[in-house]
This record gives structure tokens, C-alpha cells and sequence, in this order.
């Protein structure tokens, strides 16, 4: 059963969060909110598309006009490796996979002294003496060189195409996000499980077990989890987030954690934000 208090904050999240949302983009000067954890930590959107890095994705690397080349699958897993469009931007979408020529432009824009990964996704640290570029890159060859065969009708069926290769460094939670974009494109717009799957990731299972009022470090499977979120979400289907489908849920949940940590001082997200004035 639902933990009613739990719900109610995750319903005040969403609203308060998506009010910020609005009165910034209409040019609403700060504070945009009397919720002071709001105001001094950063959150994530109630919906994933609003994100600024997704924004960015979005128009570049996700751009409609690639959407045909051989290699657009595999660029947008490489992408939610990266996850940093200014970085992404400098390399430009690889037409054709060259390793030599990608790590070259790694290389390049990091001994410039830019910022050249996010720090929303930790990605699995490679053997000792292999640098963070070259282990990166390298690991791409294995999806560039055998790209996921996708199933245009099923998120669910192609997020599982994805693990099942196998690919280094590309698990659930990487494997959910590069779903989570290419729904928005012709390879899975068409995916009958569009608007009710997601990939359970480690915040969404926190706030899972906040709602369900497990310990915060149980383990619960992404069957579990998935049915979970359906249940969720049905009680959010009567408010203004009718709007929302469930890779949003999911997401909400994760910033529901973070919220709720703050709220009873079990810590603090990682990422402050002036939201003060």
C-alpha cells in the first residue's frame, strides 16, 4: 500500500516543480518558489524532455535528420555516455565510426580545459592505465561495430535487445535512458508499451521503497519495480500530471529521493542552484 504522506509530497513535487519550470521559461523573476529546498538544490523537470541536456540531445545528436543513418542507435547510446552536449557538439555526430578520429576529439576539447562528461551518470572506471577517453571510446566499438536490433513496437523488448548484447558500461540504467530518447524518434514512436514501461534506475527504486515504505536500500527487480510505477502512476492520473508517462514517473520518483533526503536530513543533493534571487 501506498504511504499516503509519501504520495502527497510526490504530487507537491510535481506541481511546485513544474510551476518553477513555467514562471522561469515566462521570464518571471527569482525566487520562483517559497520552498527554500527548492530554491538552494538543483532538480531535474517533471518531464525528462524538459531537461536542458535533453533539450540539447534533442536538437543535435537526436536531430530529425539523423534518424536514417546506419549508425543513429549506437550514437545515441554514445551520447548518454557522454551525456555533455557541449562535447558532443565539438565532435559531431559520427556519420562514419571512427575510434582514432572520436578519441582525437576527445582528447582535443578535454586539454582545453572543457568540461567533457556529466556528472548525472557515472560511468564504469576502466583497467588501471587506461584512460577515461580511450576507455570510453574503445568500449563504443563493440556498439558501432554490432548495433541493438530494436523492436519498433516494444520499449521494453528493445531495452532488453540492448542488455543482451552485453555492450561494457551500458546497463539497465544507461540501456533506459537511450530508450527513453529514441521513443521520440521513427525507430520506437510507434512502441505500444509507449506511454506505460521504463527502466527501474537506483534513485526511482529509492523512491519506490519511500512509497512502499521499504528500507531505502532494498532491491526490488524491474518487474516489480515496473508494476510499481503503473500503480503510481494511477494515482496521478486524477491530477495535473495526467500528462506524464511513465519514464517521467520514473524520473520524479528519483527527484522525489532526493527531495525526501533533504526534507529529513539524511543528506543533500549533490547539485546546489540559486534559486534565491
Amino acid at each position: 500500500m501506498l504511504n499516503a504522506a509519501v504520495l502527497k509530497t510526490l504530487k507537491y513535487w510535481i506541481e511546485e516543480r513544474d510551476n518553477i519550470r513555467a514562471l522561469k521559461e515566462g521570464g518571471a523573476p527569482k525566487p520562483w518558489t517559497k520552498d527554500v529546498i527548492l530554491q538552494s538544490y538543483r532538480f531535474c523537470n517533471v518531464r525528462r524532455e524538459d531537461d536542458a541536456v535533453t533539450r540539447q540531445i534533442a536538437a543535435g545528436w537526436r536531430n530529425p535528420k539523423y534518424w536514417g543513418k546506419h549508425n543513429f542507435v549506437p550514437a545515441m547510446i554514445f551520447a548518454r555516455t557522454i551525456n555533455w552536449p557541449a562535447t558532443l557538439e565539438y565532435i559531431g555526430f559520427p556519420d562514419s565510426w571512427s575510434s582514432e578520429e572520436i578519441l582525437t576529439k576527445l582528447d582535443q576539447y578535454q586539454g582545453m580545459g572543457h568540461k567533457t562528461y556529466t556528472g548525472a551518470y557515472f560511468i564504469t572506471a576502466g583497467p588501471t592505465g587506461v584512460r577515461k577517453n580511450a576507455w570510453v571510446v574503445g568500449n563504443a566499438n563493440s556498439y558501432f561495430f554490432s548495433p541493438p536490433r530494436l523492436d519498433p513496437l516494444s520499449l521494453e523488448n528493445s531495452w532488453r535487445e540492448i542488455l543482451e548484447n552485453k555492450y561494457p558500461c551500458v546497463g539497465p540504467f544507461i540501456a533506459g535512458q537511450v530508450i527513453a530518447d529514441l521513443k521520440y524518434t521513427s525507430h520506437l514512436r510507434e512502441a505500444k508499451d509507449w506511454w506505460d514501461w521504463a527502466a527501474i534506475g537506483p534513485g526511482s527504486m529509492r523512491g519506490l521503497n519511500r512509497l512502499f515504505e521499504r528500507g531505502l536500500k532494498d532491491k526490488i527487480t524491474q518487474e516489480q519495480g515496473l508494476e510499481e510505477l503503473r500503480e503510481v502512476a494511477s494515482h496521478l492520473q486524477q491530477y495535473k500530471s495526467q500528462y506524464l508517462h511513465l519514464q517521467d514517473v520514473q524520473n520524479c520518483l528519483c527527484e522525489l529521493d532526493k527531495y525526501e533526503r533533504v526534507v529529513w536530513g539524511e543528506g543533500k543533493p549533490k547539485s546546489g542552484y540559486k534559486g534565491q534571487a
